[in-house]
């Protein structure tokens, strides 16, 4: 590890977030604590950075040298306002990771998790089974799609929370209309052929090569959003061999420590929807009792870090 003095004092351990509020943060700050280690919450908006030819830094206004980390989890990278804004977070837990901090996840499995395309590439060549989806940006590509799919689901690349998407159906009068309207704003359109479910998903926890426990998403009346912030309600799920085989697997394909996998039930068996790599663990810890938490700093610990 990163700090050359880990034998006489206790490791410090940051917490990237962007919310002090949020339950997975605080669990995340709690369980580093009973392992006797310092526990740091970082906003990486907040940091600066100081470079010349001799002198590298990275600071805030409280934390005067970050390069003295010990390790970082990553539970909240936030929205940002502009490319260059997300790009100069990215950059910074690139950075800790040349230092020889470990970061987990790390930067390249939050971009692949984030992204909805290029983690269905990933899915598709590691034989995954996912819905049949297709990213445009013409728009007559997209109403063919949609009458071969007849109802699709319109998703943003980048997005979270179940924000942003909506379902649309080759039978309803404006769909040309919308198509455009979408595609000026976005620039591209990712669609995906609706999976005809029971109203809900399943969203799976996952901490290296085991599979905790996993949650139903049940979607509001009216509704085919389960996701939690967009009022769906959590309810207990057996695993099966099967969740636990494609939830670690898809893991895996992204490169991530840990990750909150979500899969829908079709008529043709279970699909990878998507996998979060800075997942939430509070519905989990509510529904199953389980605290995921206290299991990913246990890996880190694991993979040689000492207090």
């Amino acid at each position: 590890m990163h700090n050359q003095n880990q034998n006489t004092k206790a490791a410090k351990i940051a917490v990237v977030l962007t919310d002090p509020d949020d339950w997975t943060a605080n669990a995340f700050l709690t369980s580093i604590r009973k392992r006797g280690a310092n526990a740091l919450p970082i906003n990486l908006s907040t940091l600066s950075v100081s470079v010349s030819t001799s002198d590298f830094s990275i600071f805030s206004t409280d934390l005067n040298d970050l390069l003295e980390l010990d390790a970082i989890i990553v539970r909240d990278v936030g929205i940002s306002s502009s490319l260059e804004q997300i790009s100069f977070k990215f950059d910074l837990l690139r950075l800790f990771e040349t230092a020889n901090i470990p970061v987990m996840n790390s930067p390249n499995a939050i971009q692949n998790a984030a992204n909805k395309f290029f983690s269905f590439y990933l899915f598709k060549q590691a034989h995954l089974p996912i819905p049949r989806t297709v990213v445009t940006s013409d728009l007559g590509v997209a109403m063919k799609a949609i009458e071969e799919f007849e109802i699709v689901v319109a998703k943003p690349i980048f997005g979270s929370q179940g924000k942003g998407i909506f379902k649309l159906e080759a039978s309803q009068p404006d769909l040309k209309q919308k198509l455009a309207t979408l595609l000026k704003e976005r620039g591209v359109l990712y669609l995906q052929q609706f999976v005809p479910n029971h109203g809900r998903d399943i969203r799976v926890f996952v901490v290296g090569e085991e599979a905790l426990g996993a949650i139903y998403r049940i979607s509001q009346a009216g509704s085919f959003i389960s996701n939690l912030s967009q009022g769906g309600t959590p309810l207990m799920c057996d695993l099966t061999e099967e969740m636990r085989a494609l939830a670690v697997n898809a893991t895996k394909t992204v490169g991530a420590d840990f990750a909150g996998v979500d899969l829908i039930e079709g008529d043709e068996g279970l699909f990878v929807l998507e996998v979060n790599a800075t997942p939430s663990g509070k519905g989990i810890k509510v529904t199953c009792g389980i605290d995921v938490t206290e299991r990913i700093i246990g890996r880190m610990f694991e993979r040689g870090l000492r207090v």
